[in-house]
């Protein structure tokens, strides 16, 4: 199979973890540049450190799920991590390859307590820190957490904030969104996609994608959306399978 043909040097992919031994209650991935497209392997180059001292997000055995965008169309494969070589990772196809139809995920502007913290540091790093979060989060943390009111377009991939052009914005954050009263706040792990300069604003739009986040936080947002959509009479979108928020292939 011709892997090549779809994934070239150059090209942005999305890995998300699939191996046997992941914790399947989460969603965990991150992103990449291919640096060396050959049929048999690929090598590729995150876009932020994976190893901080003796915490390693991937190592040689380790299974993901690589996707992009080609021809206008998703394609994705799963492959098993050859070996890791300084900043490089090498990636052997493992099988069959698929091409997917792109869907957009429901997402809405909302008005919503929520803070991101943002550092340079690798992904271990915000790793060890969500987990240590998991083990604190109740439904008083909104306060201790000094969560505040703003604008954010939201979905389960990610989401859409506004930041003072003079505040520092890293690769990675953690991001912190309270969607009710009563339950603890969202918890997740993004990284930034895109920035955008406003008209007339002293202000940037910042694109974040989730790449550490619970499924069950992925369901909450989606239910939560969904609600707010049928209480506005808005006409809810059904959610189709978004394969780029899926640790799976369509045959298993």
């Amino acid at each position: 199979m011709n892997y090549s043909t779809y994934f070239t040097r150059g090209q942005k992919v999305f890995l998300i973890n699939t191996s046997a031994d992941r914790d399947k209650s989460l969603f965990e991935a991150f992103s990449a540049t291919i640096t060396t497209a050959e049929n048999h392997q690929f090598v590729m180059r995150p876009r932020y450190l994976l190893q901080h001292g003796e915490l390693h997000t991937v190592v040689p055995g380790m299974r993901f799920k690589v996707t992009a965008e080609s021809y206008g169309a998703g394609m994705q494969f799963i492959g098993t991590v050859h070996s890791t070589s300084g900043k490089d990772i090498v990636i052997t196809p493992a099988e069959q390859l698929e091409m997917y139809q792109r869907s957009q995920v429901p997402r809405m502007d909302l008005i919503l307590d929520f803070r991101t913290f943002t550092r340079s540091s690798p992904l271990p790093f915000f790793r060890r820190e969500w987990e240590r979060y998991q083990t604190m989060l109740t439904s008083s943390s909104s306060a201790k957490l000094e969560l505040k009111s703003g604008e954010i377009n939201l979905g389960a991939g990610g989401f859409r904030h506004l930041v003072d052009k003079s505040d520092p914005q890293s690769e990675l954050c953690m991001a912190f969104i309270d969607l009710e009263q009563g339950t603890p706040p969202v918890c997740a792990v993004a990284e930034l996609l895109w920035r955008r300069s406003l008209p007339d604003d002293d202000r940037l739009a910042i694109g974040r994608r989730f790449i550490l986040i619970r499924k069950t936080d992925q369901q909450r947002i989606q239910a939560y959306i969904q609600h707010r959509q049928k209480k506005q009479s808005k006409k809810t979108i059904r959610p189709k399978h978004n394969w780029e928020l899926l640790d799976r292939m369509f045959h298993e």
